[in-house]
């Protein structure tokens, strides 16, 4: 055993075909892809399992449907996932908006369930198909030789080990360790914005629907949870959360109060736990494949996520890059060149709904546009239903780029 500093590093027996860093969807789902194939995978999370996870726990319903290709439904369902039939998104001036999933295609639905339960129940499916997981095994660096991936530095059980392997996925959230290693890490200037989530119980008035309340200032999601658990969320500029007066929980709660349809939903409800902050609402990396690694999830892009993507787009990312990185492996070639076919279908399955999301942010960040937009959908029921299908991911996303839903959608 050699040593860093005063600190043991061990390098031995534990190189792999592939490593995993991080446990989240996108990291359990591509690992657990990579093991059905036959591939010898180590997954690394510094967290200990199950563990609460700062998000708007709202899976969408072409996310819904992705959990279900995975033979995943029965198991999210017991354990307490809420069907959500539809979104309520509530202007700022008092309109509003049913996205309404089951009207566009019967059946569809959204689900609501807390991220303690459904990454627990996705590592335990990864660990179930072969891969070796580990728990609290915080990566520290990646390890690269002549501009090549070839594992990571992690400190497992005390011991600083540099464990070796063919492919390195990096999903482990847009505060990515093998993104910002790799010097891949960009920041959109726009929106500057910053999250913080809780989980209320007793919140009124929401049974199928989830709901969204966009203010002057700021907006806050209600999405249903299990066991009566609604998650609470609040998006605010980055500015006025850094140069509050006050406690982090005033601040949180000020802003839920100034939005009075959730005041009232939440007269008499009472919050579980603390507050949990989810960082910048906007980053991409530069590029998502590069000689020995791929990134996936949150730590490929991360958009303010009032459309519901992250979820989505975590399980999807995962099955692209499996078939990509699964091929790389068995031919020996795990280059940038033999992984850009994922890079082709990131861009092929994400950037038109990205584009969407742009135009909502700039939607949402406009009060009087905000209130505008609102009315008209839920005058024009065909616009609203075409526009709900494109938000679930389950309409493509180019049915609302084109000019003549624009037009009828923006037409007095």
């Amino acid at each position: 055993m050699a040593s860093d500093g005063n600190r043991p590093v061990a390098s031995h027996g534990r190189d792999v075909e592939a490593i995993v860093v991080g446990g989240g969807p996108a990291g359990s789902a591509i690992a657990a892809a990579l093991a059905e194939a036959g591939h010898q995978v180590l997954l690394l999370d510094k967290a200990g399992f199950p563990r609460h996870k700062a998000c708007s726990e709202y899976i969408n319903p072409a996310g819904a449907r992705l959990l279900d290709d995975m033979g995943m439904t029965g198991d999210v369902m017991a354990a307490g996932a809420h069907r959500m039939e539809a979104m309520m998104v509530h202007a700022p001036g008092g309109n509003h908006f049913v996205a309404n999933y089951a009207k566009a295609e019967p059946g569809r639905a959204a689900l609501g369930l807390s991220r303690y339960r459904l990454d627990q129940l996705l590592i335990d499916r990864a660990r179930s198909v072969g891969v070796d997981v580990i728990e609290r095994g915080h990566v520290r660096s990646v390890v690269q030789e002549e501009g090549r991936v070839v594992g990571v530095e992690a400190t497992i059980g005390g011991t600083r080990e540099t464990i070796r392997a063919s492919l390195v996925i990096g999903a482990d959230g847009h505060n990515s360790v093998v993104s910002r290693e790799l010097g891949l890490d960009t920041k959109p200037r726009w929106p500057y914005k910053t999250g913080l989530v809780a989980h209320y119980r007793g919140v009124t008035d929401l049974e199928r629907f989830g709901e969204m309340h966009v203010g002057q200032h700021a907006y806050a999601g209600l999405a249903p949870l299990e066991d009566g658990l609604t998650n609470v969320a609040v998006v605010a500029d980055v500015r006025a959360v850094e140069g509050r007066s006050g406690s982090i929980e005033e601040f949180f709660t000020a802003s839920l109060m100034a939005l009075p349809g959730v005041a009232r939903k939440l007269a008499g409800a009472v919050r579980v736990g603390g507050i949990r902050g989810v960082g910048s609402m906007a980053r991409r990396a530069r590029r998502t494949t590069g000689d020995g690694f791929l990134l996936v999830g949150d730590a490929a892009s991360f958009l303010d996520p009032f459309t519901g993507e992250g979820i989505y787009e975590a399980l999807r990312g995962a099955s692209l890059a499996g078939p990509v990185a699964s091929a790389a492996l068995r031919a020996g070639d795990v280059s940038d060149a033999a992984l850009r076919p994922y890079r082709t279908a990131r861009r092929r399955a994400f950037t038109a709904k990205r584009d969407v999301c742009w135009i909502v942010q700039g939607i949402v960040n406009t009060p009087p546009l905000m209130d505008y937009v609102t009315d008209r959908l839920a005058r024009r029921e065909d616009v609203g239903l075409t526009l709900s299908g494109v938000l679930g991911n389950f309409r493509p996303a180019t049915q609302a780029l084109s000019p003549l839903f624009l037009a009828r959608l923006l037409r007095p």
